[in-house]
C-alpha cells in the first residue's frame, strides 16, 4: 500500500503533506489493544518537543514508532529528520518487480515514508528530508560514490540539522550510538551530525545565519535490549518459528554458552541467565555488543508504548519494500508481537549542564524537564 507522494519539499525544510483525505488507507493492523492511558492521563509535562534524526525511510518505525505516536498524543511537537532516500535498500514488496523498481526506489521509499508519517503523526508529524543518497553498507561499491551521505561534508550536513533544531526548538533529541547501532555508515553519520548539532545549535558563534540559538536539554541513543531480543529468539525457536537473518547460528552459540554455565534449559524469562549467556556470546564474536545490542543494565530509559501498538504496527507495514527487516516480526503470533513492540529502549548520552548517571532510570524521555 502506498501513500500518494507529496509535492517536493526543499532542502532541509519540512516536507509538505497532503491532506488526510487524499491519501489511501494504510494496511489494516492485526493489533486491537485498548490503550492503557490517553494523553490526558499520561501525567507528563507537555511543553517540550521531540526531534528524531534517522538515517533511512523505515528507521523511524521499529525503534521509535511508539515514541513518536505517544509524544504526539501527549500534545508535543514532533519533528522527524530522515537523512537519506534509502536507494540501496533491498526490495521485498511482492507487488513489485525488483528490476523495474530499483531505478525508482528513492521515490518508492519516499511514498512508504509518507505513509508511515501519516500513520504515526495523524497530520501532526513534521518531516524533514536532508536529501542525501543512501551509502549502502561499509565496503560496498555504493559506499564509494561521491554523492552518498557517508561522503557528505559533515559541516554542511550539521548546518542543515542546526537550522531544523533552531526552528523546531525541541527539548529532546533522539538518534543512534557511535556505531550507528549496527555499523551502517549512514547511521554512524546520523549520530555524528546529531551530536555535533546538539552542541552547535546552542552556540551563537556557530552557524550564526541559521536562526536563534537553542539548547536541547537531552540527547538519547536508541537501544536494542540484548537480553529481551535473545529471549524473543529463544521463544520463537521453541515454537518452531523461523528466525530472522543469521540468528540460528548465534542461537546455537547461546545454547552452548548456557550449557557451559549450567543452564540446561535456558528460560526466555530468566533475565540474569540471558545476561550471562549474551555476554559470553558477544565476547566470542570479537566485537562485543555489535550483534547483541545494549545490555539491559545499561538501558536507562524504557518507554511504554503499548497504547500505540496499532499505529506502530501499521507504520512498519507501510515500508513494504523492507520486509526483510520487519516481515518476520509482523508475522509472528500476537502475544510475541505485543511483547516485542510494547517497550522502546533508550540510553541518555547527553544532558544539558548535567552528567548522565549510569544508574539513572526513567520511563519518559521528558522526565525532570
Amino acid at each position: 500500500m502506498k501513500a500518494e507522494p507529496p509535492e517536493s519539499g526543499g532542502g532541509s525544510g519540512p516536507a509538505e503533506r497532503q491532506s488526510v483525505d487524499e491519501l489511501p488507507e494504510p494496511p489494516e493492523p492485526r493489533l486491537r489493544r485498548r490503550p492503557r492511558f490517553s494523553g490526558a492521563e499520561a501525567g507528563d509535562d507537555r511543553a517540550g518537543g521531540l526531534l528524531l534524526v534517522h538515517a533511512h525511510p523505515d528507521d523511524e518505525s521499529f525503534s521509535t514508532g511508539g515514541l513518536i505516536a505517544r509524544s504526539i498524543a501527549e500534545g508535543r511537537r514532533v519533528d522527524l529528520v530522515t537523512c537519506t532516500g534509502g536507494e540501496e535498500g533491498e526490495i521485498h514488496d511482492p507487488d513489485l518487480d525488483p528490476d523495474e523498481a530499483r531505478p525508482r526506489l528513492r521515490e518508492i521509499r519516499r511514498e512508504e515514508l509518507e505513509c508511515s508519517v501519516r500513520v504515526l503523526g495523524k497530520g501532526k508529524l513534521n518531516l524533514h528530508l536532508l536529501g542525501y543518497r543512501d551509502s549502502g553498507m561499509m565496503g560496498t561499491p555504493s559506499n564509494e560514490r561521491a554523492d552518498v551521505f557517508w561522503r557528505a561534508d559533515l559541516d554542511e550536513a550539521t548546518g542543515k540539522l542546526v537550522k531544523i533544531i533552531r526552528e523546531a526548538r525541541p527539548a529532546v533529541m533522539v538518534s543512534y550510538d557511535s556505531n550507528g547501532n549496527y555499523g551502517h555508515p549512514d547511521h554512524i553519520n546520523a549520530y555524528r551530525i546529531a551530536t555535533t548539532a546538539w552542541d552547535a545549535a546552542a552556540d551563537p558563534n556557530r552557524y550564526p545565519d541559521l536562526g536563534r540559538p537553542h539548547e536541547v536539554a537531552k540527547l538519547y541513543e536508541t537501544a536494542f535490549n540484548r537480553e529481551a531480543f535473545l529471549g524473543l529468539m529463544l521463544e520463537m525457536n521453541r515454537r518452531g518459528l523461523e528466525l530472522p537473518w543469521d540468528f540460528g547460528e548465534t542461537l546455537k552459540k547461546a545454547e552452548d554458552a548456557a550449557a557451559a554455565y549450567g543452564f540446561s534449559d535456558l528460560n526466555p524469562t530468566n533475565v540474569e541467565a540471558l545476561r550471562q549467556v549474551a555476554e559470553a556470546v558477544a565476547e566470542g564474536e570479537g566485537e562485543p555488543g555489535s550483534a547483541w545490542g545494549t545490555p539491559d543494565a545499561e538501558i536507562g530509559a524504557r518507554v511504554d508504548v503499548s497504547a500505540f501498538l496499532e499505529q506502530k504496527h501499521r507504520s512498519m507495514d507501510c515500508h513494504r519494500t523492507q520486509r526483510q527487516d520487519f516481515g518476520w516480526l509482523l508475522g509472528m503470533p500476537q502475544d510475541l508481537l505485543e511483547g516485542a513492540l510494547s517497550t522502546e529502549y533508550f540510553v541518555l548520552s547527553r544532558w544539558r549542564n548535567q552528567e548522565p548517571s549510569g544508574s539513572h532510570r526513567e520511563d519518559s524521555l521528558f522526565a525532570e524537564l
